[in-house]
């Protein structure tokens, strides 16, 4: 089920009216943890037997943490490591299988002129394994380190990994900021429900009207970038940095919104990221949960910035680089993640030696922070041409084209953009903007008529973009990480 679809809809009415029409709190966790598993039964029933099966290991090996800590820290750091191992393998076996068996074909090859072609897996990828699989490993090495409180109940467990609004693409939610929230009945609160609404209409509106409605001019540029114009490629350019903003913030946003409704509060994941002064700044603003645990998980403990300013730099550029891989079983997901660390260690070194804090842009005045906007937004898209591309040709061609270096035919930029579409849809938005703004300086939102119109406004919006979208529900492009 798709967040961008009518199915889902239905499915999320049903599971609303439900959830609030149930009186008793665990009979409530109880049917938001079936609701979770019948969301994800949905895509594959097969890999549901998988999901329980990682979910009880995890389970048991952070109870067998907490009981070892206190008189056996050896063992306890064993368990962690045991269970770290367990998950990692089982990310690895289902989507690093065929990435790492043809890289080192390659290697063999190249080093010692072996022929050998290795058996291909053509796994199926689990969906949200690799979004679930950090979940689990936060929550097992915290336990450890005593940031958050075990959890004993098993169901409790199941729906923090299992939620629903946030299972497939995350946010990654640490076990302290959603196992309080389940610790007590929630209550309906009008502002928190309307609010989710808010979201939910806002980022089905970017999925589909935006995201969606560039899709297919990003796509026939980028799967034959070979004689396309230096003009198509710019704008194929450009087109992709907003398409994969509101396709992933759009599902951030509707999974949030779904959250909200329910009564839970999931992380915020977005801050305007393109309006970042610097990387630095860009990456505190964007995917803020997995640079959050990147931060805590693996830049840390690799040393962060304790062993030298060397070692620094150094355990920057590799944390980018295992984090592009965490994106995709691809090197050009390798080098987009190598080219923000290289980045990243060149704004520190900047930052360090100006003395300036890496949130702020060297120089001040608003002509130096606009200039910093807008070089830092290039970079951003300039990588991502390595995080779309299928291969290293494609983005080699890609910058070719870009910087003139092939010939290029006589362009039609915007010839497969539904320009109609996206301009209906933009002064829609824009007039809608406008009546919230006019009804708020009118003291609407105060009255009891318009607490009635709002929820009803919003649903209009969210089942019109839905009914009225010309490409149906497109499948969001961090499912397939």
């Amino acid at each position: 089920m798709l967040f961008n679809s009518l199915t889902f809809g239905a499915f999320f009415l049903f599971v609303l009216a439900s959830y609030w029409a149930i009186p008793w709190h665990r009979t409530r966790l109880a049917f938001l943890l079936l609701a979770s598993w019948i969301f994800y039964l949905a895509w594959y029933p097969t890999y549901l037997i998988l999901f329980l099966l990682v979910t009880a290991m995890n389970y048991l090996g952070a109870r067998f943490v907490a009981l070892a800590v206190p008189g056996s820290p050896k063992r306890a750091r064993a368990i962690v490591v045991l269970t770290v191992v367990f998950d990692l393998a089982n990310l690895g076996f289902f989507k690093y299988f065929d990435f790492f068996a043809n890289s080192g074909a390659s290697l063999a090859h190249l080093v010692f002129g072996i022929e050998w072609q290795p058996p291909a897996a053509d796994l199926f990828l689990p969906l949200g394994i690799s979004f679930y699989t950090f979940q689990m490993i936060a929550y097992v090495v915290d336990v450890h380190r005593g940031d958050c409180e075990l959890i004993r109940n098993p169901l409790k467990m199941s729906l923090f990994i299992a939620f629903f609004p946030q299972l497939i693409a995350g946010p990654i939610v640490r076990a302290r900021e959603f196992i309080g929230q389940l610790s007590s009945k929630r209550h309906f609160n009008s502002g928190a429900f309307l609010h989710g609404l808010d979201l939910i209409a806002f980022g089905t509106f970017k999925k589909v009207m935006i995201a969606d409605q560039l899709a297919p001019f990003v796509d026939s540029v980028f799967s034959a970038p070979v004689g396309q114009g230096r003009l198509s490629i710019l704008l194929a350019v450009y087109a992709y940095s907003a398409q994969i903003y509101c396709d992933f913030s759009g599902y951030t946003d509707i999974g949030r919104g779904c959250a909200y409704c329910l009564g839970f509060e999931l992380p915020r994941n977005f801050r305007a990221p393109y309006f970042s002064v610097n990387v630095t700044q860009f990456w505190r603003r964007w995917h803020m949960t997995l640079s959050n645990w990147l931060r805590d998980y693996l830049y840390i403990p690799l040393g962060g910035n304790r062993r030298g300013r060397g070692r620094t730099y150094l355990n920057l550029i590799l944390t980018m680089g295992l984090g592009g891989l965490w994106h995709g079983a691809g090197w050009t997901f390798v080098v987009w993640g190598l080219l923000h660390g290289v980045a990243l260690a060149g704004t520190r070194l900047l930052h360090e030696r100006s003395g300036v804090p890496a949130e702020e842009p060297l120089l001040r005045g608003f002509a130096y922070r606009t200039l910093s906007m807008v070089v830092t937004f290039h970079f951003v898209s300039f990588a991502w041409i390595f995080f779309r591309a299928q291969s290293f040709s494609a983005a080699l061609a890609m910058l070719a084209g870009l910087f003139g270096l092939s010939a290029g035919a006589a362009a039609q930029p915007l010839g497969r953009l539904t320009i109609a579409l996206v301009a209906a849809t933009l002064l829609s938005m824009a007039v809608l903007h406008a009546f919230v703004t006019l009804a708020t300086r009118m003291r609407l939102h105060q009255t009891t008529l318009w607490r009635v119109l709002r929820p009803a406004l919003l649903f209009a919006v969210i089942a019109g973009t839905l009914l009225f979208s010309d490409r149906g529900a497109q499948q969001f492009i961090y499912f397939q990480f």
